[in-house]
């Protein structure tokens, strides 16, 4: 598998998806710096580097994009390997299909913390001389940085096995980008119903016409039941984890560590399983 991976690392190197993606996460780190010290003059506010940073695992903690690039990369840089034969030549030089599978899975999930990298060099290079130095500790970084790469991961292994199943890569690339989109709105939501408060001000009328501020229970707020299974469906999706990530907002960090690893090693198995016995046109 080693030459294969050799292969598949020089052909992203000169990926065009991939140097586009990579463009994307450097521009995006650029403007997003500009535009958060922009707007920490302008409100007279104060915003940590911290935030910034994370922003590379979705934009204020609601729009993952990470998993969009990653949707986009792995559909277009596997599909190409479809459409082009490539796979079908790696089987007739005797390389076999577990081999091919977990090969271009390590390449997506290589080229996804690349990626982030991308990002993280720009907004230390331009972040910290606007913002500052981190002001979390040493260790909550390093917790969240190990918990957004797994999460990358996870990604990887679920792009790739549509990738790998389906042969079309405009077909594919759609499916994925509409189901990143799909479950980040319901993350958005969940996200959303958990941060409701049990109580909430409102006003009362009192008989003289008076209006009285008073603090009442709120008719949305979850059940405990409820927001367990809020919580759980959050931190085991990879754009809940995105969104929760960059907000800095995730209360089960090791946990969602947990969830990353037996999506990738879920996906990894059933797609290595259903690839050998997929008819190869």
């Amino acid at each position: 598998m080693t030459k294969l991976l050799r292969a598949n690392f020089a052909r992203l190197r000169k990926e065009k998806i991939f140097l586009v993606c990579a463009a994307v996460m450097v521009l995006y780190g650029v403007i997003l710096c500009i535009a958060v010290n922009y707007s920490m003059h302008v409100n007279n506010t104060e915003i940590p580097f911290d935030s910034v940073f994370l922003y590379g695992y979705g934009l204020y903690g609601y729009l993952a994009i990470p998993g969009i690039l990653m949707a986009t990369l792995c559909s277009v840089f596997i599909g190409t390997e479809h459409s082009d034969g490539t796979i079908r030549n790696k089987l007739v030089v005797g390389r076999t299909r577990t081999e091919i599978y977990l090969s271009n899975f390590l390449t997506c999930a290589v080229a996804g913390v690349l990626l982030n990298i991308c990002y993280f060099v720009v907004a230390c290079a331009v972040g910290i001389p606007l913002f500052g130095f981190f002001h979390a500790s040493v260790s909550v970084m390093l917790k969240l940085i190990l918990d957004g790469t797994l999460m990358m991961v996870s990604y990887a292994a679920v792009f790739n096995i549509l990738s790998m199943l389906i042969q079309n890569k405009t077909t594919t690339a759609i499916i994925s980008l509409i189901g990143v989109i799909a479950v980040m709105c319901v993350s958005i939501v969940l996200i959303t119903r958990i941060a409701e408060p049990e109580f909430i001000d409102g006003i009362e009328i009192s008989a003289s016409g008076e209006q009285i501020w008073t603090t009442v229970r709120n008719t949305r707020y979850l059940s405990k039941t409820a927001r367990a299974v809020c919580q759980f469906v959050v931190d085991l999706l990879p754009t809940g984890q995105s969104l929760q990530i960059s907000g800095m907002t995730a209360p089960h960090l090791w946990l969602m560590m947990l969830y990353s690893a037996i999506i990738t090693i879920t996906a990894n198995i059933a797609g290595v399983f259903f690839f050998r016995r997929k008819d190869l046109k």
